[in-house]
């Protein structure tokens, strides 16, 4: 067939094929090169078909012509049906090709275009990446690799690097969709031909690289924790090798592992050598049971004791090495300590044993063995009630048990059930068990009853001493107070001076009777310890106006100068025991000074209120300066003039001191005088209403019960009082009071009284009663006055709870008269 006549054929067989709007474009083949063939080819033959065709068109039918347009159109259906079968053997590779690619879900397998961008996606990147493919498809790769990657150009450095070398494999970190770390291996191509681009290939190896860490993890982790033991540990293998060490070896030994490892144990420590260390390792080694032993290693020096372990592992031999050398030391000290405390224990003088929990003896010293009369080798290990049956239900077994089930320490004195003497135990509980201590205290407890006996007739001794001392008190106050008394009220009636000298040196001698009188019951008060202080915020001035009024008219007798600076300062302080104690350092001034002044001062020094008596007076031996303070002691007075006291006032003023806690300070110079300062605690200061002694000694026909039940003090106190110019009341009892003032019909301006009356009753009872009679809630009670020859407290604290004053007999009038101004006030 002529080349018209197949291009004729062709293109009939085109007009027949519908034309080439109809023919399905090839666009597979077996090979990308007859594929191009077979294109080329179909060009060239529709190029000559519309050649023909248009000479047709010119010339008109004619059969050559129509032969040649059949030739060639049958040569073109042949060239479509080639290609047909090109493109459908075409996609069947292509189908081969994505079903390995889809198959291969353990690769992310994707194309990228030259820019970067994604072109193509497996399932496996799928699954891998967590993008699909629609998502991903046309985006920068970038999204494959963490944030930092991307700022520091990783993922076109890898394509930069992919064009240079022509292939690439990289393991590193890559970033999954959900911001999860990917770990694989990168392998990295540049596309053939007429395609560019790169083709990935990406191997997940997240699950071995979380694998391979785990593995290093728990390798570290074993390492730490052989590193983290106490013990030397060194891994031999069948030869006696050395494969392994731990960090405590190292520090042992002194070498690294790289150091040891292959060398046979003994090379390492040649010591080992032929010792009962290689004998063990070799028994552990072939018979594949543990030994162990402790070996003590001396050197230059220092000691070191280890407990070597040989225990059996499937490679070989563990070897076990720890350090004891402080626990031998402390074992050492332990047996040295033992040994010390049975020393000590065997040369006591008390009897000791130790039981343990099951109560059986585990040491018994020998003073125990002694008292016990037995032997400790027949008791130990016995219980203690197989060896003493008589323990069992007695109290010193019963605080056995309870010092043990307490947990605490006890002491006790029993009858001992083994022994029938007093003993004393102490019982020491601990987690071994008890230890008991225990010594004959027989003789001791008979003293303690002699003792406890003295002690109680010593106390009744000093009760009868307290009742005789108060009996003593009131008896011999009563006489002496109504003498007082009376002497006062004759001096009105005696004429001429021979009987007004008789009635001065009367009443001298009851002043010194007074005065013997009041130190003697004073000292025995203060010895007792029955004075109780009342401690409040007292104002000096008064004090010293007091001092001055009593002292003055004394000092001028004699022809001595009085000064008294006072100063306007309060002192926390008692103020009746204050006032005898400058009283008693004033009187002591006068007696022993024959010329010259005495000064009574106060003043502030140091946050402390001083006052200060001194005098001009015959002064004190360096010798005697600590002698003054005890009772009867007199300076310069042999003879025993009773015109210098009895030696009674300073020794009160000493326990006055200590009373009160006022540090008496005394100075003095033979011939020149002494000085004596008592130093007290400042107080707040206080307003006293000033009082006046002359006020209440004049009466003005106020209106005054007396109450007392001896005949010879109230009629004493009747006639000083109606002396003063007082309507006076007296009874000799309360119930004699209430009925007299029934008659009078009068309320009493003031209540004196007697503390103790006749059957039982009080001058507290009596005035209260008195004043019940006139109880009016709009007025003050009426002032009220116990007059007592007293000596305890009680009388004191029953006073102050009635609000009632107080003063002890004997009592001269002026002092009456004190008394009472400082209780009714000026007028």
């Amino acid at each position: 067939m002529t080349e018209h006549q197949s291009a004729s054929k062709e293109s009939a067989g085109n007009r027949k094929g519908g034309g080439r709007g109809q023919l399905v474009q090839p666009d597979e083949g077996p090979d990308a090169g007859s594929q191009a063939g077979l294109l080329a080819r179909l060009e060239e033959l529709e190029r000559e078909n519309a050649r023909l065709q248009a000479a047709l068109s010119i010339a008109g039918s004619g059969r050559d012509d129509l032969l040649t347009v059949t030739a060639l159109n049958e040569d073109l259906r042949t060239a479509c049906d080639a290609l047909e079968r090109s493109r459908a053997a075409h996609a069947d590779s292509e189908r081969r090709l994505r079903a390995i690619l889809d198959s291969a879900v353990g690769h992310a397998i994707l194309t990228l275009a030259p820019d970067g961008r994604v072109t193509s996606w497996n399932p496996g990147a799928v699954r891998i990446l967590g993008w699909s493919g629609e998502e991903a498809q046309g985006r920068p790769v970038d999204i494959l690799f963490p944030p930092e990657d991307v700022a520091a150009g990783v993922p076109d450095a890898l394509r930069l690097r992919a064009l240079a070398e022509g292939r690439i494999q990289e393991e590193r970190a890559f970033r999954h969709r959900d911001g999860s770390a990917v770990w694989g291996v990168l392998t990295i191509q540049p596309l053939q031909g007429d395609e560019e681009g790169f083709l990935w290939i990406l191997h997940d190896r997240t699950e071995e690289r979380r694998m391979e860490e785990a593995v290093i993890a728990a390798r570290l982790h074993a390492t730490d924790i052989l590193d983290s033991i106490d013990e030397a540990l060194v891994a031999l293998d069948c030869d006696y090798r050395v494969i392994c060490q731990n960090r405590r070896a190292e520090q042992l030994d002194g070498q690294s592992l790289s150091a040891m490892r292959g060398h046979r144990l003994w090379d390492v420590w040649p010591q080992f050598a032929g010792s009962d260390l290689e004998a063990l390792c070799r028994r552990t080694m072939t018979e594949r049971v543990p030994t162990s032993i402790e070996k003590r290693f001396d050197g230059e020096g220092t000691t070191l004791w280890l407990e070597i372990r040989f225990l059996p592992t499937r490679e070989g031999v563990g070897c076990f090495f720890r350090d004891i050398t402080m626990r031998k030391r402390a074992e050492d000290e332990a047996r040295a300590s033992h040994e010390r405390a049975v020393k000590i224990l065997e040369s006591i003088s008390d009897a000791f044993y130790a039981v343990d929990h099951d109560w059986r003896f585990t040491y018994i010293n020998r003073k125990a063995e002694q008292v016990w009369g037995r032997s400790r080798d027949t008791l130990l290990g016995r219980r203690t009630w197989e060896a003493f049956p008589k323990i069992l239900g007695s109290e010193a077994f019963e605080a056995q048990k309870q010092a043990l089930r307490e947990g605490r320490e006890m002491t006790i004195e029993v009858m001992s059930p083994t022994i029938g003497n007093w003993i004393e135990a102490s019982i020491y509980p601990s987690s071994d068990g008890l230890s008991v201590y225990f010594r004959d205290i027989t003789a001791r407890r008979q003293a303690q009853q002699a003792l406890l006996q003295a002690k109680e007739t010593a106390e009744a001794a000093d009760l009868a001493k307290g009742k005789f001392l108060a009996a003593a008190s009131h008896d011999l106050r009563q006489p002496l107070q109504a003498l007082l008394l009376f002497v006062d009220v004759l001096k009105p009636h005696v004429q001429g001076s021979q009987g007004a000298n008789a009635l001065m040196h009367l009443g001298r001698g009851l002043d010194a009777l007074k005065e013997l009188l009041d130190s003697l019951l004073d000292m025995s008060r203060l010895d007792a310890g029955v004075v109780q202080p009342n401690i409040e915020n007292v104002s000096v001035a008064p004090l010293f106006d007091h001092i001055a009024a009593s002292y003055r008219p004394v000092a001028a007798a004699k022809g001595l100068e009085l000064h008294v600076s006072s100063c306007n300062a309060a002192a926390r302080t008692d103020r009746t025991l204050l006032t005898r104690m400058v009283r008693n350092l004033v009187e002591n001034a006068l007696r022993y000074t024959e010329s010259g002044r005495i000064d009574i001062e106060c003043r502030r020094a140091g946050g402390r209120l001083l006052i200060e008596v001194r005098d001009t007076g015959i002064g004190i031996p360096p010798d005697h300066l600590e002698r003054i303070w005890e009772e009867f002691h007199q300076v310069g007075n042999p003879e025993r003039d009773r015109n210098r006291g009895l030696g009674l006032g300073l020794a009160i003023v000493r326990r006055l001191s200590q009373l009160l806690n006022h540090p008496v300070d005394v100075q003095s110079k033979p011939g020149l005088g002494t000085s004596f300062v008592i130093a007290l605690p400042l107080g707040r200061a206080v307003e006293i209403p000033v009082t006046a002694a002359e006020a209440a000694t004049t009466g003005r026909g106020r209106f005054a019960v007396v109450v007392d039940d001896d005949a010879i003090v109230l009629l004493g106190l009747e006639t000083i009082f109606r002396e003063w110019g007082y309507q006076v009341l007296v009874a000799g009892s309360a119930q004699k009071a209430v009925e007299g003032l029934s008659r009078a019909g009068r309320r009493p301006d003031l209540i004196v009284a007697d503390y103790r009356l006749r059957e039982g009753q009080y001058g507290t009872e009596a005035v209260a009663r008195i004043r019940a009679l006139y109880d009016d809630p709009g007025s003050a009670p009426i002032p009220g006055l116990i007059l007592t020859g007293e000596t305890g407290q009680d009388c004191e604290r029953d006073a102050a709870a009635h609000g009632l004053g107080i003063i002890h007999k004997p009592v001269t009038p002026r002092q009456l008269g004190h008394a009472l101004g400082e209780l009714l006030g000026a007028p």
